[in-house]
């Protein structure tokens, strides 16, 4: 499967990278997997090269492995997790790789509750060749990536489609526009980064000249910016069965890849071990493909009523003041998560938290019995690396104790926030002439620090605070980070007016080492 020659299989740290130096640096690291005993190997994709290195190891000694997109999914898997490349041992023989291979991905499916799905090399060289013979990739340099190599999409897309194109993989992962500076690359990406660009009307240096999508369908708008730039391809399957259709051009609908058969929503296709997948999809058949009506797992059952989530959603979209809105079970009870218009944030503001939500409710009600009982606000729906709901995240958001401010606007590390009268941490505290409490402030200072730095501090780690102001509600109050040195700085402030500041420790959630 890796070539015998000097052709450039990576680019590494802005340097070329041969099959054959790869293969040496494989045939160590042979040598210190080997040490380890280990049955099965667990691999993350925080690091691409890493787990390249380590997933070619375990191929050639035919050792189980399993890939996780990060970290903070270890607690889902067993086995020994390696995150590091060691070149101190004597290489090994590299001997053959046995096509039947497993390699095992997770999964959380519409449940939240991760689950193990097994691919093989067979399988996934099928459905790279498939792509390759749908798509033209010929103008291709180099292939890059927002996304990890970890998912099964990612490593189709960026590992064994530019293997059998024999075109190098940049292990470089992208997380801003600005590090596109490669011509003639194909972006494997993801939904919610090319919403971002999309939204906010932001090129990169260098167009890629094909981009690809997969994890949840491409909003239209955002199809249509990209479509105008370059050639945007939008995937569509699931980590059970891989892409099994794809749009390239502005159609409704999407075409098939060659040797997928789909007939009442029962696939099969030799890009899976399973003999055929019942699809969780509402899908149309086409003459020239398939259209994605929308997923039929999204009904829960609550209060001995089955209810369709999407269904929620689509009801509290039309509310004038809703830009999107996404629903979940939260215990027995129903909850919605919701993005605001500009007018529907002034209308919250103006009503208050509580007249807010019961004119929500009692309009809902004349169109489904059952209504949300849960409501958080927010200015955008927390997505996970592969432009999905982050239900995981969303329900702690609901677990949360306090309110959560309304963030009205953000630019780059800086929100405007405004901590709303009917807050329930506001409750006594006073009621005549009520502020918002310093140890709030210190919570959501920390709150955001961990979303908008991916570190997992708590306020305990807190240094130098400052409170200099009284903090009033229904105020528009700017949070703003800076960075230095070792430690990240908040401030609330308005103006030249300061109401609080302090710094936190750079910590990032990711740090650790191996372990077996």
């Amino acid at each position: 499967m890796l070539n015998n020659d000097n052709s450039v299989f990576l680019i590494h740290n802005n340097k070329s990278v041969t099959y054959n130096e790869f293969k040496q640096t494989v045939q160590k690291q042979i040598s210190y997997i080997k040490t380890l005993n280990a049955n099965e190997i667990v691999l993350s994709g925080d690091d691409t090269y890493v787990l390249l290195v380590n997933l070619f190891s375990c191929m050639y000694l035919n050792i189980p492995s399993v890939l996780i997109t990060d970290k903070t999914r270890l607690q889902y898997v067993d086995g020994c997790y390696v995150d590091k490349v060691v070149d101190s041992f004597a290489p090994s023989e590299l001997g053959s790789i046995d096509y039947d291979y497993i390699i095992s991905f997770l999964t959380s499916g519409s449940t939240g509750i991760p689950k193990k799905i097994n691919i093989s090399i067979n399988n996934l060289i099928a459905e790279a060749s498939d792509m390759i013979e749908a798509i033209d990739f010929s103008s291709a340099s180099q292939f890059i990536t927002t996304t990890t190599l970890a998912h099964h999409y990612g490593c189709t897309v960026c590992l064994f489609v530019p293997m059998l194109l024999k075109c190098p993989i940049n292990t470089k992962r992208i997380y801003f526009p600005e590090e596109m500076i490669m011509p003639n690359s194909v972006l494997v990406s993801s939904p919610s980064f090319l919403n971002k660009l999309a939204k906010y009307s932001v090129l990169p240096p260098q167009v890629p000249v094909i981009i690809t999508s997969a994890g949840a369908k491409l909003d239209d708008k955002d199809f249509e910016y990209w479509n105008k730039q370059t050639k945007i391809v939008d995937m569509y399957g699931c980590t059970e069965t891989g892409v099994l259709a794809f749009k390239d051009s502005d159609t409704s609908y999407m075409k098939l890849l060659k040797r997928v058969e789909l007939k009442d929503n029962i696939v099969k296709c030799p890009y899976t071990q399973y003999e055929e997948f019942q699809l969780s999809d509402k899908i149309e058949i086409l003459p020239d493909g398939i259209r994605i009506m929308g997923r039929s797992d999204r009904v829960v059952k609550i209060q001995e009523e089955r209810i369709s989530l999407t269904e929620i959603e689509n009801y509290i979209n039309q509310f004038e003041e809703v830009d999107k809105a996404y629903s979940l079970k939260i215990g027995e009870k129903l909850a919605c998560m919701v993005v605001l218009t500009l007018e529907g944030k002034e209308k919250l503001i103006k009503s208050g938290l509580f007249e807010f939500i019961k004119y929500l409710k009692s309009n809902l009600k004349q169109k489904t019995r059952i209504v949300p009982q849960k409501w958080k606000f927010t200015d955008e729906i927390p997505l996970n690396n592969m432009g999905k709901p982050d239900n995981e995240y969303i329900s702690s958001l609901f677990n949360t104790n306090l309110t959560l401010p309304l963030v009205k606007s953000r630019k780059d590390r800086e929100l405007e926030l405004v901590f709303l009268r009917d807050s329930n941490f506001l409750k006594g505290h006073f009621t005549n002439y009520p502020i918002v409490p310093g140890v709030v402030q210190l919570y959501f200072a920390c709150f955001y620090i961990n979303e908008l730095f991916g570190t997992k501090l708590d306020i305990g780690q807190l240094k130098k605070i400052k409170f200099s102001n009284l903090m009033f509600p229904d105020k528009d109050i700017d949070l703003v980070f800076t960075e230095k040195n070792d430690s990240i700085l908040y401030k609330y402030q308005k103006g030249d007016k300061v109401y609080s500041s302090g710094q936190f420790p750079k910590v990032n959630i990711f740090d650790g080492s191996s372990q077996c």
